[in-house]
């Protein structure tokens, strides 16, 4: 199956569309200038969130959203795993990322979903 070629400026925009969109647009999220997208060829997950870390070249921290593209090959699996990731994020910097999928995130991700119409137990 061919599908969707994801490249780091696809995730960018997949951000930003949320980024705008309820939920997210009450969150105070960074703009996309200060998140770091990568495209990753694993195939035992759709997403990652890593938190702020001083890249390599500076003393600037970061966050990174790496999406697989051995995974996530449509553009609706794109935005639930760009959705998915923004929760991270959001829980990353708002200090209530305690627990991978804890209850916190749940709650979130029932929102999401109700908004971007997700299926919450794929989700």
């Amino acid at each position: 199956m061919a599908g969707l070629r994801l490249t780091p400026e696809m995730l960018e925009g997949a951000y930003e569309y949320l980024r705008v969109s309820p939920p997210f647009s009450r969150w105070n999220l960074p703009h996309a200038d200060q998140v770091s997208f990568r495209v990753m060829g694993t195939r035992d997950r759709f997403g990652h969130f890593r938190g702020r870390h001083k890249r390599a070249s500076g003393n600037e921290a970061f966050s990174e959203i790496a999406i697989s593209a051995g995974m996530v090959r449509s553009s609706d699996l794109l935005i639930a795993t760009m959705a998915h990731e923004m929760i991270h994020l959001y829980q990353d910097e708002t200090g209530t990322a305690r627990g991978h999928h804890n209850p916190a995130f749940q709650k979130l991700a029932r929102r999401v979903c109700a908004a971007h119409g997700f299926d919450l137990e794929s989700f």
